[in-house]
């Protein structure tokens, strides 16, 4: 075999080897992509049970390496759920516009509507709703409709309702309200002001006013809520539609230069074989020296059409990476956003929003999990309920806002008084819960004592006046044939021991 023989053999090894290397990144790149699609998918996840299933088929389909034949219809699916989830945002839209029509269509009816009113509402209905661009855009006309409730409202009312009536049992109701509720931190001084104005104003039109400025913050609140996970649908949305193309224009020309590079592999290697035959047939050194050149001058113009070609393919494929990972790169961060946005959401969720302690549904979600865990190991968990003395008493003489300083205080103190494994949450109201896992309820009465002695000693002062503070407390052990309510009931009437008994004392039951 000649020398230039040898060259090209070990040219053409040379070009397998960067198609192989250059088909491993491309694997490489759609591996990434592929996994990034799947993290991608979770991030849709509770929007709708349809688009989860089709999303966990997805994920499924990418963990096992599917052939994108079998892949094509699981995104395909996932695509047909995400059109159906703007079709279902668009259908909410059009109810949310009939209701608000409807809503002042009945409000044109009702006899003794201001003037001026009924010319408001008039141009509202005619123009201003079929203006609207985007939901967010009919959060003012909410407000405005409201407000033309209210002045209806008060045209027709009679005397009885003036503002000289008080009511202030309803007063106390939307104050404890307020406090329960979870507010965004951009509208935390309205609520301060509407709390100040229920504790210092019980007349019907001021409780209509404040109870229309907790609806207001609820609407705008929900509207952006609604309008940042429709946002990011969409966004989701393009991001699997152009996933998708691309993973198909990358395989259909994948598949395309690889017929390339075949055939004209397969072409240099028959000339290659037909040129050692004839070499070896040759006569004289001119015929070979003739043979030779016109074959090398044939495979060369071979091996350079394959360079061109997988250079052209390689820079293509470079390329089209480079848009995808861009996008990848944004549409990333604002997975990253959303996902901290729906974990804070969660974490308020569960939060009592006066106190700043664990809620009622964060506490009956890890009472239902340490009484799960005593069935299964049967080990000890103390339960007890803890509730102020005189609570109303506070309210009443003080004021509502001294009534929340106390359970402000009240609540930083039982925090900084349990041990790091015990959860303390307030129930409602004046109640609180405390779970004690790992303690019997024989070890626990000493650490309860020092909860109760040391609310006791905290140095309250509303009015110039030190007031002494109490709390009363029932407690008990989980025990075989319990039920979480049956459990709970028990210390709930050890506390009605300790009430009875004179308050400001820890009752305990087995």
């Amino acid at each position: 075999m000649t020398d230039k023989t040898v060259l090209l053999e070990k040219k053409l090894s040379q070009a397998i080897s960067a198609r192989k290397a250059l088909e491993e990144a491309k694997k490489t790149q759609v591996t990434m992509l592929c996994d990034f699609a799947s993290k991608l998918s979770f991030g849709c996840r509770g929007q709708d049970v349809a688009l989860d299933n089709q999303l966990a088929k997805f994920r499924s389909a990418l963990s096992k390496g599917t052939e994108l034949e079998q892949l094509t219809p699981v995104i395909e699916n996932a695509i047909a759920q995400l059109k159906q989830q703007e079709t279902i945002y668009e259908s909410n839209e059009r109810a949310l516009k009939g209701h608000i029509q409807g809503a002042g269509k009945q409000l044109q009816k009702l006899k003794g509507l201001p003037d001026d009113t009924r010319r408001k509402l008039r141009y509202l209905l005619d123009h201003e709703l079929g203006n609207i661009k985007a939901n967010v855009d009919y959060v003012p006309l909410l407000d405005k409709l409201l407000q033309f409730y209210m002045q209806t409202l008060q045209a027709k009312a009679g005397p009885e309702f003036s503002s000289s009536t008080n009511n202030p049992e309803l007063a106390v109701e939307l104050l404890a309200l307020t406090n329960e509720l979870v507010f965004e931190e951009d509208v935390s001084e309205q609520i301060k002001q509407i709390k100040h104005n229920l504790s210092s104003d019980d007349s019907v039109d001021s409780l209509l006013a404040n109870a229309v400025s907790i609806i207001r913050i609820f609407a705008k609140s929900i509207a952006r809520e609604r309008q940042s996970a429709q946002g990011f649908l969409v966004s989701l949305n393009q991001t699997l539609e152009e996933l998708h193309k691309s993973i198909v224009e990358t395989t259909n020309q994948s598949k395309s230069v690889n017929q390339e590079v075949s055939a004209l592999n397969k072409r240099i290697e028959e000339k290659i074989t037909k040129l050692n035959v004839q070499t070896q047939q040759a006569t004289s050194i001119s015929e070979l020296k003739l043979l030779v050149d016109n074959e090398l001058k044939e495979l060369s113009k071979d091996l350079i059409e394959r360079e061109n070609i997988e250079r052209k393919d390689k820079e293509t494929l470079l390329n089209s990476f480079d848009k995808i990972n861009d996008r990848i790169n944004v549409l990333e961060s604002k997975v990253t956003n959303y996902k901290k946005r729906l974990n804070e959401q969660k974490f308020k969720s569960l939060l009592d929003g006066l106190t700043k302690l664990p809620n009622r549904a964060a506490f009956d979600d890890r009472y239902n999990q340490e009484f799960h865990l005593f069935e299964v190991h049967n080990g000890d968990v103390t339960l007890v309920v803890i509730d102020v003395d005189h609570f109303k008493s506070i309210n009443d003489k003080y004021g509502h806002s001294a009534g929340d300083k106390t359970l402000q205080v009240i609540a930083r103190a039982l925090k900084k008084s349990i041990r790091k494994a015990d959860f303390i949450a307030r129930y409602g109201g004046e109640e609180f819960v405390l779970l004690m896992p790992g303690m019997p309820l024989s070890e626990a009465k000493a650490p309860l004592e020092k909860i109760r002695a040391t609310v006791k000693a905290i140095p309250f002062r509303f009015k110039e006046k030190e007031v002494q503070i109490t709390i009363s407390l029932g407690a008990t052990q989980l025990k075989s044939g319990d039920t979480t309510l049956t459990a709970f009931d028990r210390a709930d009437n050890a506390l009605y021991d300790a009430k009875n008994s004179g308050r400001d004392r820890l009752c305990l039951r087995e």
